[in-house]
């Protein structure tokens, strides 16, 4: 199944406010609800998802895989379809892209990262490191950083840009706002 990673940004920024995340919650919180989130979506496409899997001690491991639910076979599952790392630490950001695109034994067809990132500025900087890494068919990067610059309590920009191989092939934006302390998004027009 070939997985449109748009839409999937699309339906995390519609429903981010069911994640009833606060301006108060700290960064594991952050964390925590957003992988359950994606465990969830993968499991209700019929994929098996994984957290903290290493492929059978092959790779480092991963903050969230989904595997095919047909692909099961000899004590070993052959359908990797999604490997999502999430990341909240500025100074690991170029780490969370290694891992998300370094040659492997075994890669999946779709990746997703999504990293707090200082500014714009380092998010087009990112960017350009992973379209010199991206190998797989379809990956999906979200930037989550402040518009300003400046530090606030909670990030209040979102970009999100879908690579195929090493190309830039599409692109969305989403706001954040507090609504009593309450993070929602919302897609750019």
């Amino acid at each position: 199944m070939q997985l449109d990673l748009i839409r999937v940004f699309e339906g995390y920024v519609r429903n981010y406010h069911t994640f009833n995340l606060s301006v108060h919650h700290g960064k594991h919180s952050f964390t925590m609800t957003e992988i359950e989130y994606f465990s969830r979506l993968g499991s209700m496409l019929g994929y098996y998802p994984f957290t903290e899997d290493t492929c059978n001690g092959k790779r480092r491991a991963m903050d969230l895989t989904w595997w095919g639910s047909y692909s099961y076979e000899d004590d070993y599952w052959h359908d990797f379809a999604l490997h999502l790392e999430r990341e909240n630490y500025f100074k690991k950001d170029e780490e969370t892209l290694d891992k998300l695109f370094a040659d492997a034994e075994v890669t999946p067809r779709h990746a997703i990262g999504i990293l707090n990132v200082r500014n714009g500025a380092r998010a087009d900087e990112l960017l350009k490191i992973a379209k010199s890494m991206c190998k797989l068919d379809e990956a999906l990067l979200v930037f989550r950083t402040y518009s300003s610059g400046k530090r606030q309590p909670f990030f209040d920009e979102v970009r999100a840009y879908r690579l195929r191989k090493s190309k830039l092939v599409d692109e969305r934006r989403a706001s954040v706002t507090s609504i009593d302390g309450t993070l929602f998004m919302k897609l750019a027009e």
